[in-house]
């Protein structure tokens, strides 16, 4: 826990049944850096945190089963009214609560659901209730996500991140919620290019299906006041490895993933290249059920890796799927196909996709594609 920040979370009736609804207070005011979906279509959420340009953020409310995105003025207008009403229960400014949201796309929130639900929501308020607010802001989650780091500079420091997601997770972000909490005093502008960078190397590193979602969101909370310049290194290692924890968990549960595969392009001419393939193939339908079936058929990386739209000459590129070599120089090399669907049925795989082209290389997790995807997106809504 982070002495005075306090958690909560209550099922308010957004969605039919369990936790929906949380909110992390904050005694004091913190500082706030936040990285948006790329998607051109923005959720309510976003449009509302970024009109209020606030530099003193006392709570953030965060809800599930609504994502709150194409509704227009009218769902802006309702996080306004939410806002309102939790300033006036906690006697703080309008300006200094921000929103998140996760669920279906194009339903209003049920705005009074959720102001009557603010009484009971700040009676649980805890420190130690950062379990009750993860639950609250799943969707199709099977496991809540937090992370912590602990470190030592004038005094302890820590960092908890807590994240959701599971689908709709793409390499350019995910239907991702996630929210560190620091008593780390770090100027939030200083940090600011450290923050993206950490983000690139984290959350802009995971796929599941390649769907890039209207309310992705990944928050900072930093304390104002206080200095330690001396620890700020050993700060920027804890963000990147709590960054680096969640995004993990959020590709292991993969909407019906069993298996989590790390692919790795290198041998680039450039770092551009490597990444195009590495994200052609890890979004490839022929790839992920090629994985999910164990079945150990190389020529679709290869085919995928030539439709990445850079430069590739198929005669130099080397295929190993755990650690076994299948192709070289373009061609297959002889493999004990049933010894090679053994060592494909675990949970984590490793594919390394070498083009003896250079010395760039880049790297992503994904998932493979399972029937279980299809059912819980086919019934998604019901």
């Amino acid at each position: 826990m982070i002495k005075g920040i306090k958690f909560s979370g209550v099922a308010s009736g957004i969605k039919a049944e369990g936790l929906d609804l949380g909110i992390v207070v904050s005694d004091d005011d913190l500082n706030c850096l936040a990285v948006y979906t790329r998607n051109a279509v923005k959720a309510g959420h976003i449009l509302y945190n970024r009109a209020l340009k606030t530099k003193a953020v006392r709570a953030i409310l965060v809800n599930s089963g609504c994502a709150n995105a194409c509704t227009g003025k009218k769902g802006i207008e309702d996080l306004g009214k939410i806002a309102q009403a939790v300033s006036g229960a906690l006697n703080i400014e309008k300006k200094s609560i921000l929103f998140a949201s996760t669920g279906v796309i194009g339903k209003r929130l049920p705005t009074q659901k959720i102001i009557s639900s603010i009484p009971g929501l700040l009676k649980s308020l805890d420190e130690n209730n950062i379990d009750l607010f993860a639950r609250a802001i799943m969707t199709t989650d099977t496991f809540p996500k937090i992370a912590r780091f602990n470190f030592n500079g004038k005094k302890e420091y820590k960092i908890i991140g807590i994240a959701k997601g599971s689908g709709m997770i793409n390499p350019l972000f995910a239907t991702m919620l996630v929210f560190i909490f620091t008593d780390f005093p770090v100027p939030a502008q200083r940090f600011a290019r450290d923050f993206k960078y950490a983000v690139k190397g984290s959350f802009e590193r995971i796929t599941v299906d390649g769907e890039c979602s209207t309310n992705d969101t990944v928050m900072l909370f930093s304390k104002k006041s206080g200095e330690d310049e001396e620890a700020i290194g050993l700060f920027i290692e804890g963000i990147n490895k709590v960054m680096k924890d969640l995004s993990l968990m959020l590709v292991k549960d993969g909407e019906g993933a069993t298996r989590v595969i790390h692919i790795t392009v290198k041998g680039a001419k450039k770092k551009d290249y490597a990444e195009r393939i590495a994200r052609r193939i890890a979004i490839s339908p022929l790839s992920k059920t090629a994985f999910f079936g164990c079945d150990p058929n190389w020529g679709r990386f290869m085919a995928a890796a030539g439709d990445a739209g850079v430069p590739l000459n198929p005669e130099k590129v080397d295929i190993i799927l755990q650690g076994e070599v299948l192709a070289k120089a373009g061609l297959e090399v002889p493999f004990d196909e049933m010894r090679l669907k053994e060592i494909m049925n675990r949970k984590e795989i490793e594919l390394v996709i070498d083009l003896h082209d250079g010395r760039s290389s880049f790297d992503i997790y994904t998932t493979d594609l399972t029937y279980d995807y299809i059912k819980i997106n086919a019934s998604y809504r019901s």
